[in-house]
C-alpha cells in the first residue's frame, strides 16, 4: 500500500462514488478507478460494495478507512511538526474543548499561545458537536479539553488533570425544591445536567434507594443548562466553584442536600503525549499554567494514562 492509493480510497469512500470523488480530483474517473482495483488487489480482498447509485465500504474498506483517516490526520501532524521546528509558527492545531473550560481557562491560554504562535491556525470544536466523537475517533484532534468525574477512565487514552472541583446541586433561586434538604425531595424534578451527570444522578438516587429521575436533559452546552435552570425550573449538577462567580450565579442558589458528591476534573485528554507538535505543546504549557493560577481551584499535578484494551 502507498500513500497515494490510500488517499484515492479515502476520497472514494467519502464521496460515495468514484465519479463524485473524480470531480473534485486532477485524477480521471479511469485514473481512480484503476488505483482502487490496484490496492485491492495489495489487500487482498474487495474494498467496496458497487451499486447503480455508488459504493460502499465492505466491512474491511471500512477497516481500512478508519485506519486510513488516523494515517492522514498524523501525516498531517508530521508534515506541521517538521514546518515548526524548520520555519517556526505554521500549521493547523485541533482542540475539542468543554463549555465548562471556555469559562475557566480557555481564553487566558489562547490569548498566550497567540501572542507566542501567531502562524499557527488554530481550530476549536466544541464537544457539543455531533460529529465530536467520530472525528476523535480519526485522530483530527490535536488534543482535547474534557471535564470528567475524577475516576480512571479505561479508554486508553492519555489524560492529565489540571484541575477538580467539588460538584453541588443547582436551581434558580425561588425554586420550588430551593429548600430541599434530600435526594428524596428531588424524584420528580426535571433535571439538566452535563454529560458526565446522567449517571451521577443515577448512581445518587441510586445510593439513597431511590429510582432515578425519569425526567432528564443532557446537556453539551453549559449556557443551555443554564438557561433551562432559569426557564424551565430545571436542576443540575455543576461544579461548586461557579458560586464564586458573581455574574455566573446571578439568580442561582445550591442546595444542600446532606450528600457530598463526587469531584469533577477539567482533564486534557491526548492520544499519545509524545506525539504532540511543539505548537501544541506550546498551548498545552499554556493551559497549565493558567490552571495553576486559579486559586479558587483545587489544582492537580502528574498525569495518568488509562490502560489500553
Amino acid at each position: 500500500m502507498n500513500l497515494r492509493h490510500l488517499k484515492i480510497f479515502q476520497d472514494v469512500a467519502e464521496a460515495g462514488s468514484i465519479r463524485a470523488a473524480a470531480r473534485g480530483s486532477k485524477l480521471t474517473q479511469p485514473a481512480m478507478s484503476y488505483a482502487i482495483r490496484e490496492l485491492e488487489q495489495q489487500v487482498g480482498a474487495t474494498l467496496f460494495v458497487r451499486s447503480i447509485t455508488g459504493v460502499a465500504p465492505t466491512p474491511i474498506g471500512q477497516a481500512l478507512l478508519r485506519r486510513a483517516r488516523l494515517l492522514f490526520n498524523e501525516v498531517r501532524r508530521a508534515e506541521d511538526e517538521i514546518a515548526q521546528l524548520r520555519e517556526g509558527a505554521s500549521g493547523t492545531l485541533r482542540v475539542a474543548f468543554s463549555s465548562f473550560a471556555l469559562a475557566r481557562i480557555l481564553p487566558k491560554a489562547l490569548l498566550a499561545f497567540r501572542a507566542s504562535w501567531p502562524g499557527v491556525t488554530l481550530e476549536l470544536q466544541e464537544l457539543s458537536g455531533p460529529g465530536v466523537p467520530g472525528l476523535w475517533e480519526q485522530g483530527h484532534f490535536d488534543f482535547a479539553i474534557v471535564s470528567e468525574l475524577a475516576t480512571q477512565a479505561d479508554d486508553g487514552l492519555d489524560r492529565e488533570a489540571l484541575l477538580e472541583f467539588p460538584l453541588s446541586v443547582l436551581c434558580a433561586e425561588g425554586h420550588p425544591l430551593a429548600r430541599a434538604r434530600s435526594f428524596a425531595r428531588l424524584k420528580d424534578a426535571l433535571w439538566a445536567v452535563p454529560p458526565y451527570g446522567a449517571e451521577l444522578v443515577r448512581s445518587e438516587f441510586a445510593a439513597v434507594g431511590i429510582p432515578a429521575p425519569r425526567d432528564m436533559v443532557i446537556c453539551h452546552s453549559w449556557q443551555l443548562g443554564i438557561t433551562l435552570l432559569r426557564e424551565a425550573g430545571a436542576l443540575t449538577i455543576a461544579a461548586a466553584t461557579i458560586m464564586d462567580s458573581a455574574s455566573t450565579i446571578q439568580g442561582l442558589t445550591a442546595l444542600s442536600l446532606g450528600r457530598k458528591l463526587p469531584n469533577v476534573r477539567m482533564s486534557l485528554l491526548m492520544r499519545d503525549r509524545n506525539g504532540l507538535t511543539p505548537a501544541a505543546n506550546a498551548f498545552v504549557e499554556d493551559l497549565r499554567k493558567v490552571a495553576g493560577g486559579l486559586p479558587v481551584l483545587r489544582r492537580l499535578r502528574g498525569s495518568t494514562t488509562a490502560p489500553t484494551a
